[in-house]
């Protein structure tokens, strides 16, 4: 995470789920959740993907069953990933 913020110019943290909605509307780009369950985020993932957007977990896998999951609106999620995998294994 924090390789991925030093390459970002604003990063905000909520408690809840309204970055989500942001990448969903085109206010955001990236959201990213750890320690999440499928009931946490299974509506999100069909807002943000009925917006264009996707939802995965690290592996890029398209599901709700992994305990971090990231969103984006697209353009960006490949590279939020591999920023994200690099980050694990440091």
């Amino acid at each position: 995470f924090l390789r991925l913020a030093e390459r970002t110019q604003v990063q905000r943290g909520f408690g809840d789920f309204s970055a989500y909605l942001w990448v969903a509307e085109g206010q955001g780009e990236i959201a990213l959740s750890t320690t999440v369950k499928a009931w946490d985020v299974a509506a999100l993932k069909v807002v943000v993907e009925e917006a264009g957007g996707r939802l995965t977990d690290l592996d890029g896998r398209s599901g709700i069953y992994g305990s971090t999951v990231c969103a984006s609106n697209g353009l960006l999620h490949d590279a939020a990933l591999a920023a994200l995998r690099k980050e694990e294994r440091a």
